[in-house]
């Protein structure tokens, strides 16, 4: 309905006493901001159709175009940045690619990150995180930021390479291969998260932390966050993480809107998801892994999936106690991939598919039963905080 004729109707259904002025004055200013956002949703289509064109248009145009201009271009680029090169190549003979890559990179982070950091200054806001995404004042700010921090996560990376090439795999039980500017990139990033309280900062920090130990124990790929061949260190890395946050969490108590309750949530988050994964890897292989695949000792498997099923029951329990459901979701899912994990991997060939599904549905439904039985007694969770 027309906004002209549906005025039309409520000064008439206010005549006739069936609705009153206040509901009429309401009625209207909804009907007036549904328009103008009916319209705004009109001028937004004829930018994204415009766009297109626009692109399309610059492809033509450039198919238009001797390739031999580009070629000019690339050339007279080449040339200014030649001693560039050369100065490289002093450096670093055999690398000197990835040297230039990870300068380059560097640069690139500082160009978005002083853009970011201007567009921050619009904001009374003195928090950085992935939220303001959702936030049109600050998007463009954060969205800067992320951008510099990937480039800066490529800086380096590629001077990371320097040091562990791509045949670092034929290094094995020869060299110990320690990635030094991963340990450097994470304290550039905590440096960062600290200086600025930018929770993204942090999320690369503790990612590259992850990395810097993840390779530094045996893991000679430089590919996994959790290194498979001492997954007892990332567990205890995980530990420490969990504990770090708790730490920053009872700083501030309630205060939600502090920048330590933000750090605190995200080093939990990291350190159940490092400890879990860790714990995974453990319930199969044991606490180390062995070369040519050799299958670790029935007792190491008992305590390895003891120790995981314990840790996921702590964070259930845990998370219903203090009513906090980052520890409770991590609990639950991991809880269903150890019981999953321990079916596929034990139980079916040893106890068939019949008999070890329903011992590991009666062990649960005992479990469940007991907690309420206790729970009813008022033996256990009788105080929640």
């Amino acid at each position: 309905m027309r906004y002209g004729k549906l005025m039309r109707y409520l000064k008439r259904w206010h005549s006739c006493g069936l609705i009153s002025e206040e509901q009429v004055k309401k009625i209207s200013d909804y009907m007036r901001e549904q328009r103008r956002r009916q319209f705004m949703r009109l001028i937004r289509v004829f930018f994204i159709i415009g766009a297109f064109w626009v692109v399309f248009g610059v492809v033509a145009t450039l198919r238009l175009i001797n390739i031999s201009f580009f070629l000019a271009i690339g050339r007279f680029l080449y040339t200014l940045i030649t001693p560039i090169i050369a100065l490289a190549k002093l450096v670093s003979p055999q690398h000197y690619q990835q040297l230039l890559g990870g300068v380059f990179c560097l640069l690139g982070w500082s160009l978005f990150h002083t853009i970011g950091v201007r567009l921050r200054k619009r904001s009374d806001k003195v928090v950085t995180r992935l939220g303001f995404l959702r936030e049109e004042g600050l998007r463009l700010g954060t969205s800067s930021f992320i951008i510099g921090y990937i480039l800066a996560s490529a800086g380096w990376q590629f001077l990371n390479y320097m040091l562990y090439p791509g045949f670092s795999w034929e290094l094995i039980g020869e060299q110990t291969i320690f990635p030094l500017f991963s340990l450097i990139g994470a304290l550039f990033f905590f440096i960062i998260a600290y200086l600025m309280h930018d929770q993204i900062a942090l999320i690369f920090g503790i990612g590259f932390l992850g990395h810097t130990v993840g390779l530094s124990t045996a893991y000679y790929f430089a590919c996994y966050e959790v290194g498979m061949d001492m997954p007892v260190i990332q567990l205890l890395l995980g530990i420490i993480f969990v504990v770090v946050g708790l730490r920053h969490i009872k700083k501030v108590e309630a205060c939600e809107d502090k920048f330590q309750f933000l750090f605190g949530r995200t080093y939990e988050a990291a350190g159940l998801l490092f400890g879990y994964l860790s714990l995974w890897i453990m319930s199969i292989f044991g606490f180390y892994f062995r070369e040519e695949w050799t299958f670790p000792t029935a007792g190491e498997l008992w305590m390895t999936n003891l120790l995981f099923l314990g840790s996921s029951l702590c964070a259930l329990f845990y998370g219903a106690i203090k009513e906090d459901r980052l520890f409770f979701n991590f609990g639950l899912t991991f809880l269903i991939i150890q019981t999953y994990t321990v079916f596929f991997s034990f139980l079916w060939e040893n106890l068939g598919a019949a008999f070890g599904s329903l011992l590991l549905g009666l062990m649960f439904i005992a479990t469940g039963h007991l907690l309420r039985a206790l729970w009813l007694k008022g033996l256990i969770f009788t105080k929640s905080k």
